[in-house]
């Protein structure tokens, strides 16, 4: 390699000894390497050059050095005069030779002037002239690798740990190129090789990552505890008061009624005391309803990362594809946390599901009842002592899950920095994660992988390799043994885990490999998931459901003027001494039921919107920018302020469905009080009749409800190739994404941090980057389907699927 008029400083080495082997492969080189002549060199050079296998250093003595000098004290390559090494004496280089063959290597003449001396071999030899324009670069950096990795390897197996050097590359010495000119054609030359491959490509077999506790700069390595603000201990305490009052109400309400002969006088429909008796109580249930389902959503989001983080579990591998990060039901029991031994969480899930019911029973829980009180017969209302001892029973049972889940949020730290809200934060726990590799060829499979050899992969801060002190938080593959290093990197040279297949850990056949390359480019595997109720024949069902039924509600409403003069019970309306009634209950619980109904079967519709939208911003032939995809945290907002924030971003579509979400928690309400029992005077009967009023207004949002299924017709680009709910079917889109790589995500200190690299503000950024979902070359040198840069310097775009499915 020429260096043009480079001075160079004496750097303290050991002098490289080679010995003889018939193998053609260096033995610690990697795949791409080979112990092969230039293409240049003649037939009869390569057949006289022996082949070399490099013995490990440390054991050796060094000639050149004095005494032991520790790393801090090693000279780097600066710009000054050169000066003439020490050669050893004659004896010393007769013991090595005794011990070893050995050749020593040919070195290129200098220009710097700098000639060894007489006794030196290189001396007695001829020297070859370098080869013109052969960059010689790269080899010396091999070479310099292959000296370095039996120092990292004994080191790794009971040696002293060496501190990491300053420089981003893991030399000992900083290499310095004083032609400018030379220096950004070497550059430019890095970015054209960097796509196909990677100079820096994570090894996730053989990276030892050892557990850390941090003990200063709590600013920098914040207390693994921090929870969502609707899961902190203010919030749960005053979600436990809401409780408590709903609790005290409801116990006064049936000991007063029984003891003096009602609660308050009846008026007449449509007054204010009919309103606090027939809509204020399951308006305040259904608002606990939705603050218990901010709860769930939070519960969702950091149950994984809080399980992970656990010291209790032997293994944590299945959690990744098993434990969703929201809920796609809202009435089916979810046992995820029983089968993960989560208890607590499982029981607080499964009660904020059973809690539904409150709404229904509180809808019937006053009805009107013909008493005697002072000797007169007056209507009065009452409270339905069976029905108010159930709800006291479920919130009873409420509480007592609240309170064990604030003794559990208090007592095991959630593993967490921030709250993860979107694809961002997801990326930087993973950044530097060593089991990507476990995630090969997920992206395209229809459903999760479950690994046949469980393993244990655990959150929390961590050390970067025996050598390092650099400290990071992420989601590694726990209790690696320092033994298993040798282990998995004899492995990869047998079977790279990329050629391993992940059901039956055994090797993938070439047709299946070639297959896992073909199926990234399918636009029939792009586009060939949406969840069951989003798709086409589903959707048209709900259409033409929603529209029949609404029809008939209206007709059936009108006709007779059926709801303004009442109808008969078909039940008997008289009240037991407990204050119940079969007619009054059945037209009060039964509406209700319906429309929470229609309200829980719009939630699911709501949260995939919400979670599919930063896939569809990034399905755009343009891409995206990272405030709209990989920033975007709909499925952790509050039921309004998805609204207000979708609606400004443009996105108007998760507006409108996020409103409805809201707007149908009124047809339980209404539907629970519009219905009640009169006595008609003129007939002398007991009809059921509807208050006009809230008739009319249920009338409205049925029909608004019903139209809103045609918006929720998904277009193509809010299809995938398989569901996103788990935490490993989300990750199978960036595992092999050279953004685990960037800067960016590089360590943040905090979401700020985060927030204010992708948004380009950081000094040097060169504006605003784009990323996009298609098909990309991944840190392997492989292409992959999933999310990555829509372009970066030196390669081409990304290649985005806009046709229809096949």
């Amino acid at each position: 390699m020429n260096l043009g008029d480079a001075n160079l400083r004496t750097v303290s080495t050991s002098r490289p000894a080679l010995v003889h082997s018939a193998s053609k492969q260096s033995v610690t080189a990697s795949d791409d390497f080979y112990s092969l002549p230039s293409s240049t060199s003649s037939q009869d050079e390569k057949s006289a050059i022996p082949r070399c296998q490099t013995p490990s250093l440390h054991g050796l003595p060094n000639p050149y050095r004095k005494s032991p000098e520790p790393d801090s004290t090693r000279p780097t390559v600066r710009a000054v005069t050169p000066t003439h090494p020490k050669l050893p004496s004659a004896p010393l280089t007769a013991k090595l030779a005794a011990s070893h063959p050995i050749h020593t290597i040919r070195r290129k003449p200098l220009s710097t002037g700098i000639t060894p001396p007489s006794d030196s071999p290189s001396n007695k030899e001829p020297i070859s002239p370098p080869t013109p324009g052969v960059d010689d670069t790269p080899y010396i950096q091999f070479a310099i690798d292959q000296l370095t990795r039996d120092e990292e390897v004994n080191h790794a197996f009971g040696s002293r740990p060496l501190q990491r050097p300053s420089s981003r590359e893991s030399y000992s010495v900083e290499r310095i190129v004083p032609d400018e000119r030379l220096q950004q054609e070497l550059q430019s030359e890095d970015r054209r090789q960097r796509p196909l491959h990677p100079t820096r490509q994570p090894s996730d077999s053989s990276v030892v990552a050892i557990p850390a506790t941090p003990t200063q700069d709590s600013s920098r390595f914040p207390t693994l505890n921090y929870l969502p603000r609707v899961l902190r201990l203010p919030s749960m305490v005053a979600l436990l008061t809401c409780c408590l009052f709903m609790l005290i109400a409801i116990i006064f309400s049936n000991v007063w009624s029984s003891q003096h002969h009602g609660l308050w006088q009846y008026d007449q429909v449509g007054t204010g005391r009919y309103f606090i008796f027939q809509y204020l109580p399951q308006l305040l249930a259904i608002l606990v309803i939705f603050w218990l389902f901010i709860v769930q959503n939070a519960l969702y989001r950091i149950a994984p990362f809080l399980m992970m983080h656990s010291e209790k579990r032997t293994f944590t591998s299945n959690i990744l594809h098993s434990a969703a990060l929201f809920p796609s039901d809202y009435m089916i029991p979810d046992f995820w946390c029983f089968r993960h031994g989560e208890i607590i969480l499982g029981l607080c899930l499964n009660v904020i599901r059973l809690c539904i019911f409150t709404v229904p029973l509180h809808s019937c829980l006053y009805q009107t009842q013909y008493l005697t009180v002072d000797g007169k017969s007056v209507w009065r209302w009452t409270a339905v002592e069976p029905v108010g001892w159930t709800l006291l029973a479920l919130y009873v049972l409420l509480i007592l899950a609240l309170v064990l889940l604030i003794l559990k949020l208090k007592r095991e730290p959630s593993g967490l920095r921030w709250d993860p809200r979107s694809l961002a934060d997801l990326l930087s726990l993973f950044q530097r994660s060593n089991i990507t590799s476990d995630f090969h060829g997920s992206e395209v499979r229809a459903d999760s992988i479950l690994l046949a050899l469980p393993k244990k992969y655990t959150l929390r801060y961590w050390i970067a390799g025996t050598r390092s002190s650099e400290i990071f938080h992420g989601v590694e593959e726990s209790q690696i043994a320092l033994e298993g290093f040798r282990q998995n990197r004899e492995q990869k040279e047998k079977s790279p885990p990329s050629h391993l297949d992940l059901e039956s850990q055994r090797p993938l056949k070439a047709s299946s490999l070639d297959s896992l390359q073909n199926e990234v480019h399918s636009t029939r595997i792009r586009y060939r998931w949406l969840p069951w109720f989003l798709q086409d024949t589903f959707v048209v069902a709900w259409i033409v459901i929603a529209t029949v039924l609404m029809l008939a509600f209206v007709i059936v409403s009108f006709v007779n003027n059926a709801t303004r003069r009442g109808f008969e019970p078909k039940l008997t309306s008289m009240k037991t001494s407990q204050g119940f009634s079969p007619a009054d209950f059945l037209y009060s619980f039964v509406p209700c039921l319906v429309g929470m109904i229609l309200f829980l079967a719009w939630q699911p519709i709501d949260m995939y919107f919400r979670a599919l939208q930063p896939f569809a911003n990034l399905s755009h032939s343009r891409g995206s920018t990272a405030d709209e995809s990989l920033l975007l945290d709909y499925t952790a907002c509050l039921p309004l302020e998805i609204s207000i924030k979708a609606a400004l971003a443009g996105h108007y579509k998760v507006a409108w469905v996020s409103f409805i979400s809201v707007l149908s928690a009124t047809l339980p309400v209404l539907g629970g009080g519009v219905f009640t029992a009169q006595y008609f005077v003129p007939t002398q009967e007991v009809r059921v009749a509807a208050d006009m009023s809230g008739y009319y207004a249920l009338v409205v949002l049925v029909i608004t409800y019903s139209l809103s299924f045609l918006v929720i017709w998904p277009k193509q680009k809010r299809r995938l190739p398989h569901d996103i709910r788990t935490l490993g079917q989300t990750l199978s889109f960036v595992y092999g994404s050279r953004l685990l790589n960037d800067a960016v995500f590089w360590q943040p200190r905090s979401k700020a941090d985060l927030v204010t690299r992708l948004l380009g503000t950081l000094t040097g950024d060169q504006g605003s980057s784009r990323y996009a979902f298609g098909v990309y070359v991944g840190r392997d040198g492989k292409e992959h389907l999933g999310i990555d840069r829509l372009q970066r310097p030196g390669s081409g775009a990304m290649s985005i699927a806009t046709g229809r499915p096949k």
